[in-house]
């Protein structure tokens, strides 16, 4: 099932399948922190309302944006 990052409930795990939208720097920035299609991430804790989400990805921890994320399209692990 195909989705995006900032869909996903805490302990969900998915595989990036691609980096989309008008911010480069986001993208160049996911790209150097080793955030890029075929790495998979799991959901840790979301904050309430549009506050961020943390994620391990590669076994680092990483906090982000709920409207960052939905800029990261993913699809979840059965």
């Amino acid at each position: 099932m195909s989705t995006t990052l900032n869909q996903l409930t805490t302990g969900k795990i998915a595989t990036i399948n691609f980096l989309h939208g008008d911010n480069q720097a986001l993208i160049r920035q996911c790209g150097a922190l080793g955030l890029k299609p075929g790495e998979q991430v799991k959901v840790l804790h979301r904050s309430g309302g549009k506050g961020p989400m943390q994620i391990k990805c590669r076994g680092t921890l990483f906090a982000i944006r709920s409207d960052e994320a939905a800029n990261i399209g993913v699809t979840l692990e059965a």
